[in-house]
């Protein structure tokens, strides 16, 4: 799912970059998902993802959107990127003890009485406060458009947890808890690449800016996207937080494989929202949103489509055959990544053309409508239930984002949705393109 080629040659290198590197998270949870599936069972691989969810729903609930703020200004102003982010870090920390807290109260209802999950979700909770730092510190190097560097994190984060987890499978020390602790700190030391950050950054770069202050623009569009970012925290952790005593393990250990392998898809076209935001925070313009949203939905159709007919030949060899019982939920899930693209697409112009109170209220309707449904059709129908509830969300997430994104960005929403006959030749061209790079050959 590779964006569209654009005059600034920065942006093309920037979406191959990321594009291509995003494809190692999902690809990694690929090869890891059978270990963890193989080697913890249907039951096990439902505890870790309930000990896994209220740490990582911090990641987007104690930022207090800090890490797109950061983006947003400092892709204006890289003067500032030392400041802001001294600013932005001292506010994180201390969210993230606030969230410590507030988990650690809940942690009874949160393990469903197990003492030993208890414990497991207060360690996890515990080591995602330096894993806050390290999305702000992401959120400052897109700002920097530095690229490369957000690469690097990745390509570092994806080598060390299949390594790892490798490492104890092989050795036979393979448990939930080794599963959680090689989850939640190789994180934070991949974030380690960031640490350039901290040079003087230049100042010849800077664009005029009405507002010349630093923390109360940032804290102030920070706060706006923060709901956004909460509600799609809750989105994406609502099955590993409520499906536990709602359905049981083995229903939460099928729909966690299905999320994982839907999330090929859907991690790539966040790349692509993640660097369309970064460029068009520095430069706007609204037919590179538009012509990146249809050439990733064409893409996304056809990755899509490949992955959920061959489904049947190697879900069961790959995951286990207890896990076949996944299908059906996959499809659905992937169905859902390719309705969300012009979604994301769209949002990612709302927040470049700051107004980020419109994505968040798209986010907001979504959870709405992803929790009714999920309330709904979950303690009747299991992993089944969760899957429809994702496609409902999704679809009211990309129906409202796209109609503000046209009206903001003054296009049509034809624009977002309804490739041409140049889009699909494009889209050739550049996932011809990109597997060239991924294969090295020129």
């Amino acid at each position: 799912m590779t964006a569209v080629s654009d005059a600034s040659p920065g942006y093309r290198r920037a979406t191959v970059l990321m594009t291509s590197t995003s494809m190692l998270v999902p690809l990694g949870g690929l090869v890891t998902a059978p270990v963890l599936a193989q080697g913890l069972g249907a039951a096990g691989r439902g505890e870790l993802a309930a000990a896994l969810a209220p740490a990582t729903l911090m990641l987007g609930v104690a930022t207090l959107g800090l890490p797109e703020a950061l983006t947003f200004f400092i892709a204006k102003r890289p003067s500032i990127t030392r400041r802001a982010l001294g600013w932005a870090t001292l506010a994180t920390v201390g969210l993230g003890a606030v969230s410590v807290a507030l988990v650690w109260t809940l942690l009874p209802f949160l393990s469903a009485g197990d003492p030993d999950l208890a414990r497991l979700i207060l360690v996890a909770t515990i080591w995602n406060v330096p894993a806050l730092v390290v999305a702000v510190l992401r959120g400052a190097a897109t700002g920097r458009q530095w690229w490369g560097l957000v690469a690097w994190e990745r390509i570092a984060l994806t080598v060390a947890r299949v390594g790892v987890l490798f490492a104890l499978l092989l050795a036979e020390r393979l448990t939930v808890e080794t599963a959680v602790l090689a989850s939640v700190i190789m994180p934070v030391l991949s974030g380690l690449v960031y640490v350039a950050l901290l040079r003087r950054p230049p100042a010849g770069d800077d664009h005029e800016v009405d507002d010349p202050r630093i923390a109360a623009p940032m804290f102030r569009y920070g706060t706006v996207v923060w709901l956004g970012s909460i509600a799609s925290m809750v989105i994406g952790r609502l099955a590993g937080l409520l499906m536990l005593p709602m359905a049981g393990a083995e229903a939460l250990g099928l729909y966690t494989v299905a999320t994982t392998i839907a999330d090929v898809p859907l991690v790539v076209a966040l790349a692509v929202q993640g660097t369309l935001f970064g460029v068009s925070s520095r430069a706007s313009d609204a037919s590179r949103v538009t012509a990146t949203s249809r050439i990733s939905l064409l893409v996304g159709l056809t990755g899509v489509t490949v992955m959920g007919a061959s489904l049947p030949w190697w879900l069961g060899p790959l995951f286990g055959e207890e896990f076949m019982a996944a299908a059906w939920p996959t499809v659905i899930l992937l169905t859902s990544a390719v309705v969300l693209v012009p979604g994301l697409m769209a949002s990612s112009g709302l927040a470049a053309w700051g107004r980020p109170a419109l994505r968040s209220a798209a986010l907001v309707a979504s959870l709405v409508v992803h929790l009714a449904t999920f309330l709904l059709f979950v303690p009747a129908w299991g992993a089944w239930g969760a899957a429809w509830s994702g496609i409902a969300g999704t679809t009211a997430l990309t129906a409202i984002s796209v109609l503000a994104g046209a009206r903001v960005l003054g296009v049509s929403s034809r624009a977002f949705l309804v490739p041409g006959r140049a889009d699909m030749i494009l889209a050739k061209d550049e996932v011809a393109a990109l597997l060239e790079r991924l294969t090295g050959r020129r």
